[in-house]
């Protein structure tokens, strides 16, 4: 099993979604430790650490040492943790007041929350409240998931826009009953009620789509260069701007990417000038869905751009080449900062402070 696999298994497994086949490999491996007999001396204690971490080792491929995980473990998980317990360990030794003055100045940065704004036709804009799961529309009006009214004033508008902030998420139900989850920093737009023969909407940003069927009337998303038309099936857009590609994976049914056809299983990656058809890895793609961030050989500008739009915090790099540094791995989405800060630093080529209302990416050399 590669290591990335067990990485994401044990993530998988905190939070609560692994498979049955995944939760027994897990509790049979524990299990099998718990067997072992711990009273050892120091000495043997740090043996057996060697030995679990060759062992580890053995099973693994050799990766190039640009390539580093994040880890994320349930404390339990004891032989594993056994070996990256010491790096934590080392993590969190003081490195006085300067230091803990950085990790206060990052903790002001918190985890994204549901939140949006209800833009309408007319530019008047109502702030969606956080307590609320979401939005469809009854009888013509826009109203929250639970029936509840967004605001004492009917609503006139034809035309209704819904932007996600940074440090947001939101789910919207549509017209014809169809969901849809917006990522931070992305907006959709769509009429109040779709036209008698196609359901169109516009979509910057990322968003997860389960569309009702409707062989009659074709769903259509345009986004950053691309036109994607579905008739009913579920699939992840991520088009946000500092991506080279525009990005379509589709989970099931079928879908009509700029007329390519994609099956499930499948991605299109869209530029300008050309389209992909390649293998997903559909894990990674939805994953900000489920709660988590899983990184699959990302660039690091990449991954701070994620992590800039889920906890609204702007990243400056000290080297450009520190952009280009390739991670995979699991990330908590609803960690603090400072903890996902410390897995990336965690893997010895990186550590970052706070200048200026922005956190500093250095490269350790």
């Amino acid at each position: 099993m590669e290591q990335k696999n067990i990485a994401e298994i044990l993530l998988k497994y905190e939070l609560g979604i692994s498979s049955a086949e995944e939760n027994q490999l897990i509790e049979s491996w524990y299990e099998a430790q718990q067997a072992v007999e711990w009273e050892l001396d120091s000495a043997e204690q740090e043996d057996r650490k060697n030995t679990i971490l060759l062992q580890i080792q053995q099973q693994l491929d050799a990766k190039p040492a640009s390539r580093r995980p994040l880890y994320q473990r349930a404390a339990w998980i004891s032989a594993a943790a056994a070996v990256l317990l010491i790096a934590f360990a080392l993590l969190f030794i003081p490195r006085g007041q300067s230091h803990r003055d950085t990790l206060a100045a990052i903790d002001q940065f918190k985890p994204g929350q549901e939140k949006a704004i209800l833009k309408l036709e007319d530019g008047s804009s109502i702030v969606l409240k956080g307590g609320k799961s979401g939005v469809k529309i009854v009888n013509g009006t826009a109203v929250y998931l639970d029936g509840s009214p967004i605001s004492a004033l009917e609503l006139q508008s034809r035309k209704l826009t819904v932007e996600v902030p940074r440090g947001g998420q939101y789910q919207v139900n549509l017209p014809d009953g169809s969901k849809v989850w917006l990522n931070a920093a992305s907006t959709i737009s769509y009429p109040m009620q779709f036209a008698a023969d196609k359901r169109e909407v516009l979509l910057t940003g990322e968003a997860y789509f389960e569309v009702n069927k409707n062989p009659h009337k074709p769903f259509i998303v345009k986004s950053r260069n691309q036109e994607v038309k579905v008739l009913g099936t579920t699939f992840n857009i991520n088009s946000y701007d500092n991506r080279e590609f525009v990005e379509t994976t589709l989970l099931e049914g079928s879908v009509d990417v700029n007329q390519r056809l994609l099956v499930p299983g499948q991605r299109s990656l869209i530029s300008k000038t050309s389209i992909q058809i390649l293998p997903a890895n559909i894990e990674a793609a939805t994953a900000w869905k489920k709660g988590y961030f899983l990184f699959d050989n990302e660039r690091l500008d990449a991954i701070l751009a994620t992590l800039s739009r889920w906890y609204n915090v702007d990243f400056e790099y000290q080297d450009s080449a520190t952009q280009q540094l390739v991670f995979w791995g699991s990330i908590d989405k609803n960690q603090s900062l400072t903890k996902t800060l410390t897995f990336l630093e965690s893997t010895g080529q990186l550590n970052f402070d706070y200048r200026d209302g922005k956190i500093a990416v250095h490269k350790i050399k």
